[in-house]
């Protein structure tokens, strides 16, 4: 399965490596969803841009920001985040 972005004509975009990407985590907790990111990226260079709880407080939402030298490490942490216990949503 192909889950590359694509623009409006349905062909995939075009994304110059590296570049920064955006992913954005929903959880309970906001410390164990940054152990969740610094585990998973590891040594690339990143940034969590902002907290914001949910109406209820029950959920918090994290903007991670990370340095991706190529497709196949954005897709591997898409995948690593998607698949942890602490991340209920991503995005």
């Amino acid at each position: 399965m192909d889950d590359s972005p694509e623009d409006f004509d349905g062909r995939r975009a075009e994304i110059d490596y590296p570049t920064r990407w955006e992913y954005r985590l929903i959880g309970a907790d906001e410390a164990r969803l940054r152990a969740v990111v610094a585990a998973v990226v590891g040594q690339a260079e990143y940034r969590v841009a902002g907290a914001r709880p949910s109406r209820s407080g029950k959920w918090i939402s994290l903007a991670v920001e990370v340095l991706v030298i190529d497709e196949a490490q954005r897709d591997a942490f898409f995948e690593e985040l998607a698949a942890h216990e602490d991340v209920r949503y991503l995005l």
